[in-house]
């Protein structure tokens, strides 16, 4: 799993657990995987009790090229030994197994195996006290190749005995050195079962273990070792609960001084940047990501107080997981020129382009408006992880004036602040209300100017979005502008207009007057800053005019594509009301 943030996790298993017993108590050995890269552990804990409070369990932490040295990790057990009875050829029996100990293709170093007497050891007298009783077995081993054809001959691995006076089960491992390769193991009981009542002396084969060979790689990834005691406070159940409460540890960037050491972050920016940089992800070099912009973002971001807490442990394409981790900032990935860049959706003063009857193509200009029906939501619940109960939880954002009887479920994913699923709740609600006009045109090459999200003015008189034309003449001495159009003029307003520059971003908006007996003219009461172009060698300076703010239609772009040597554009209509909705909350 690929962890972001500060987040509450079940570690997945690294190795297959295991088990030995030393002075007939059980040690359960396990690898957790905590996630790829650098983390720091807050807190590791059985359910909801820190692990400090068990002196029965230790811990290792392992950070990624580590070695763990608490316990062998590379151990395999055999699923065929399960408690079989050994028994002596006198009562019977035979040799139990032979069972393969480990997989094709692997080596093992050692063989342990487990014996048990689940009834104890003992003899009851007739005093009422137990005597002793001793039992004796045999361990072979022989090496088989790859397909478990056998290579070599039986070779004997120990011929154990123990003693013991006590009706309390007892377990035992033993352990043994074998040359590096793949075997097959049998015991076999060597001295006759005391069939008496009054005896304890049943003899089983607990589990058989191999210990591979080599130090196994698990690659760039931090591990959690833990060794624990089977006590009256730790069951096998409890060993399945065992959670930690980690923040991932990533590079930060800076323009001076470049990526930093790993550190612990929650921040938005730099989860995007590693997903799109790490071998698990993009693996993009550092100028295919646009990491000036992210640098500013994480400014605004850290101001607010967003975070991305997320956890990825699915597959999944590598633009799914930028999309879910922008979404929590409020913003979305686009690839631009080979390059990846993060736009957030934020409240914009001036719009980078102007477009109106001169640029663009008759007949190409469209309005969508979205009407609400019966079924339209009025508020949104957001869905999030609550990092203070570590649960699902969610909350209901809507406008003051709002009924919230039919509210959209929006799943937040990697939001674990209940402040920030409430803000970005309130942000989904007022875009539903407020943009609900989508704008379409086409245009040259002016239409290669703006990308997704910027915002443009558009101004076109069917929907009388201000006046459009160009610039005829410019008079600087008398700050009179002479333009193609005839104006409309409202009584009792202040009037604008805005010019194009040449490289076709907006001027203005300046305030203007009438000048009367002169349809065409108007005189500038602002300095412009620039010379509008009037000559017969390039594009005119377009213009665009109207009382106080109504001389163009504000919109922010949402899609720019190439349609030959026409460029087709899509935007939704602007409304400040989205954002100031935002800063009330």
């Amino acid at each position: 799993p690929v962890l972001y943030g500060r987040h509450l996790i079940y570690p997945d298993l690294a190795t297959q657990p295991y088990q030995e017993f030393v002075g007939n108590e059980q040690y359960l050995f396990q690898l957790h995987v905590i996630g790829q890269g650098e983390y720091d552990l807050e807190q590791v804990r059985i359910e909801d009790t820190p692990i400090a409070s068990f002196e029965e369990v230790e811990t290792e932490v392992v950070g990624p090229g580590g070695i763990v040295t608490l316990f062998e990790t590379d151990v395999v057990t055999a699923p065929e030994v399960a408690g079989q009875e050994l028994r002596s050829t006198g009562d019977g029996g035979d040799w139990i197994g032979s069972f393969t100990a480990n997989p094709a293709e692997t080596n093992a170093g050692h063989i342990g195996i487990d014996v048990v007497f689940a009834r104890g050891l003992y003899f009851a007298n007739d005093g009422g006290g137990l005597d002793t009783r001793s039992a004796q077995w045999e361990v072979q081993a022989r090496a088989i190749d790859d397909d478990g054809l056998a290579v070599g001959n039986w070779v004997m691995l120990g011929t154990e005995s123990y003693s013991a006076a006590t009706n309390s089960a007892l377990r035992l491992s033993y352990k043994y050195a074998v040359a590096p390769g793949r075997y097959e193991v049998r015991m076999i009981r060597l001295d006759t079962i005391d069939t008496s009542s009054r005896a304890g002396h049943e003899l089983r084969w607990g589990a058989l273990r191999a210990y591979l060979e080599g130090t196994p790689d698990f690659g760039d990834v931090t591990l959690l070792a833990v060794k624990m005691r089977a006590t009256d406070n730790l069951s096998q159940r409890s060993s399945r609960m065992i959670n930690c409460v980690v923040t991932r540890r990533l590079p930060v960037w800076d323009p001076v001084s470049g990526w930093s050491a790993p550190q612990p972050t929650r921040s938005i920016a730099w989860a995007f940047a590693d997903a799109g940089r790490a071998s698990y992800g993009a693996g993009l070099s550092d100028g295919r990501i646009d990491l000036l912009a992210l640098h500013a973002l994480d400014q605004i971001w850290t101001g607010r107080g967003d975070n991305f807490d997320g956890v990825f442990d699915s597959a999944m394409t590598v633009w799914e997981a930028l999309t879910r981790i922008a979404r929590c900032g409020r913003a979305v990935p686009v690839l631009q020129g080979g390059i990846v860049r993060l736009f957030r959706d934020a409240a914009q003063t001036l719009p980078v382009a102007m477009f109106g009857p001169r640029n663009i193509v008759k007949g190409s200009f469209k309005i969508q408006y979205i009407m609400p029906g019966e079924d339209t939501a009025d508020a949104v619940t957001v869905e999030f992880f609550n990092a203070c109960t570590w649960k699902p939880d969610e909350i209901t954002a809507s406008l003051p004036d709002s009924a919230a009887e039919k509210p959209a479920k929006v799943i937040l994913f990697g939001c674990t602040d209940e402040s920030q699923a409430a803000r970005e709740g309130l942000y989904m609600a007022a875009d539903n209300r407020y943009r609900r006009k989508l704008v379409s045109w086409r245009t040259e090459l002016d239409g290669l100017i703006p990308t997704y999200g910027d915002l443009v003015a558009v101004t076109h008189d069917m929907p009388r979005w201000g006046q459009g034309g160009e610039v005829v003449a410019w008079d600087e001495a008398e700050a009179r502008l002479t333009i193609s159009e005839q104006l409309e003029w409202a009584e009792g307003q202040e009037h604008y207009i805005a010019l194009r520059r040449r490289d076709g971003s907006p001027a203005g908006p300046f305030r203007v007057e009438a000048i009367e007996g002169a349809d065409r003219t108007l005189r500038v009461l602002d300095p412009l800053g620039f010379v509008p172009y009037t000559g017969t060698a390039e594009e005119r300076s377009h213009f665009a005019f109207g009382p106080g703010e109504a001389w163009s239609a504000k919109a922010r772009v949402i899609a720019v594509r190439p349609r030959g040597e026409q460029v087709e554009i899509t935007a939704v209509g602007e409304d400040v009301r989205v954002h100031e909705a935002d800063l009330a909350a």
